[in-house]
Order: C-alpha cells, then structure tokens, then sequence
C-alpha cells in the first residue's frame, strides 16, 4: 500500500471539509439535491483528473473547484431552459394545431363523421392521458409525424414512442369497444 501523499491528502481534506456546502451552493442554483450532489461530484473528478496540468500547480483548489461548480450550475441551467424552449414552442403549436381541429370538428356534421357520444369518449380519453403521452399521440396522428421523428423531439427511443402510442389505442379501443 503506497502512503498518501501530501496532495491526496490535502484533496481528502478539502472534498471533506467542503463538499456539503458546494452541495448546498449548487442546489441553491438548480433546486435539485440529486443535480446539485452530480455537479459536485463530477466537478471533484474533473480537478482531480486535470490537477498535474500546469494550470493546476499554482491555483487555489477549492477555488478551482468552486469555480469548475459554478460552471456546471451555469451549463445545467442552460440545457434546462433551451429543454424548456423547445418544450414552450412544442406546446404552443400543439395548441395551435388543436385548436385547428376543434375549428374544423364544430364546422363540420358530427353525424357524418362520429355520433356525438364517440367524439365525446375519444376526446375525454385522449384528456385522460398523461401529458408526453397525449402529446405523442398529436404528433403522430395529427401531424402524421414518423416514430423516429417523435422520438428524437421527446429524447426517447423509438420503442418509447411505440410504448405511448400503443397506451393510447389500447385505452380508446377499451373506451370505444361499444362502437367498435
């Protein structure tokens, strides 16, 4: 067993003394404990991975530390709100595109198409489903969107996609067995 160096020892020291309250700074940031103890974590392993480069001889590390967090918190923040931009506009245009369909179904003989009994079963249900669910199921059937496409705008695979569509028509076949 080799002894601790100086080094180790004065990262041991530091990690220690200070981890739970740049655990508590980045949770102050990010609201999330489980993010907050990642970033710190991860911040940790990046000094101690890059601490024999020639920028790390001279630098203080809690602060070289406290700064790699604070550029973490920064770079979490960010993917969380372009997530939330895309999310806003996704939103947006499912409304604008529901909106179309409401339009178009008042506009149109709800006899020719379904009984008003149907149309209130499929819209009820498709309510009652979770919201990425829901929001799957428009964009493959509303705007005739392939899986792959839905799963790359939702951050999921194909089979994720499958798994929301086939809860949809599972539950409006369940729903509309009457009709069907």
């Amino acid at each position: 067993m080799t002894p601790i160096t100086q080094e180790e020892n004065d990262f041991n020291h530091i990690f220690r003394s200070s981890k739970n309250g740049f655990i508590q700074f980045a949770y102050s940031y990010l609201g999330n404990m489980q993010d907050a103890e990642d970033v710190v974590m991860e911040s940790y392993i990046q000094y101690w991975e890059n601490k024999d480069k020639e920028t790390f001889k001279s630098t203080n590390i809690k602060g070289y530390i406290f700064t790699i967090i604070r550029n973490r918190c920064i770079d979490v923040l960010e993917e969380r709100k372009n997530l939330l931009q895309k999310n806003d506009e996704l939103h947006r245009h499912l409304i604008g595109e529901i909106e179309i369909n409401i339009s178009s179904l008042k506009g149109c003989d709800p006899s020719e198409l379904f009984t008003s009994e149907i149309e209130e079963i499929v819209n009820d249900t498709i309510k009652t489903l979770p919201n990425r669910t829901r929001e799957i199921f428009y964009e493959r059937y509303l705007e005739q969107k392939p899986y792959k496409t839905i799963a790359e705008n939702f951050g999921i695979s194909v089979k994720g996609v499958e798994f929301h569509i086939s809860k949809s028509l599972n539950l409006l076949r369940k729903n509309l067995k009457d009709y069907l």
